[in-house]
């Protein structure tokens, strides 16, 4: 990360707020006419506290893993999906820090981003090409692709791709033990690296492929309390 970054977001941070309070749907289950639901979705372990949100089937690759600059206390946390009750989408992930509500939202930014030209409404987020997102710790993402190398060298060349060759089963499987909003094909998923207490906690991203901006909240401490990716702007469906 450039040393000037964070005075230079600092500068601009308050351009790229959210549109509306992402909290509202998790604590109202509804958001003016849209009826929601909550599905909480076990924890994810942030052993080094440096938070990871991508695509993990097109994107978490060696030279694709970027953490936030925000970092929070190590330690594990529950993980939330804020569901469109009538459509079964997933509008939004949330990991909960705590139980004070959020005062303030900031940006989750990595450090790489553009500032020089930013636009107030605008935002940074992960792209997603394969129709999901996750989260996880920096460590976890660096154990998975060591697991992933094993898988590899094991299969004497027949791990074609993450998805088909170990996600698709454990989605599915996943699926017929808790099928409430998933499809046959599988929602969700919250997956340990094998042999450790190393998870991620895989979602199917909205509507499918985008582009995807993730926040912290803060509380009236200025402590973070919450972290959401939002998949489906619940302002753009009211209007």
């Amino acid at each position: 990360m450039d040393k000037n970054f964070k005075e230079q977001f600092y500068k601009v941070k308050h351009l790229l707020m959210p549109s509306f309070d992402l909290d509202k749907g998790f604590q109202d289950k509804k958001f003016n006419d849209i009826e929601l639901d909550i599905l909480d979705i076990g924890e994810v372990n942030l052993s080094s506290g440096k938070l990871i949100a991508c695509d993990p089937l097109a994107y978490l690759y060696d030279n694709d893993i970027e953490s936030f600059i925000q970092t929070v206390k190590v330690g594990k946390y529950k993980v939330s999906l804020l569901i469109i009750k009538d459509e079964e989408r997933i509008a939004m992930a949330k990991i909960s820090f705590s139980d004070n509500k959020p005062k303030t939202y900031e940006l989750a930014v990595t450090g790489e981003e553009d500032l020089s030209e930013v636009q107030e409404g605008e935002f940074f987020g992960y792209p997603v090409d394969a129709g999901m997102g996750c989260v996880c710790d920096y460590d976890t993402a660096k154990k998975y692709l060591e697991y992933e190398k094993k898988l590899e060298e094991e299969s004497n060349g027949d791990f074609d791709n993450r998805y088909d060759d170990l996600f698709s089963d454990l989605l599915e499987d996943n699926a017929k033990k808790n099928p409430k909003y998933q499809s046959e094909y599988g929602d969700w998923f919250n997956w340990n690296v094998p042999e450790s207490d190393s998870n991620i906690v895989l979602f199917t991203s909205g509507y499918g492929d985008g582009y995807y901006p993730s926040y912290f909240a803060y509380d009236e401490n200025n402590d973070i309390c919450a972290f959401y990716t939002l998949f489906i702007d619940l302002q753009d469906e009211e209007e």
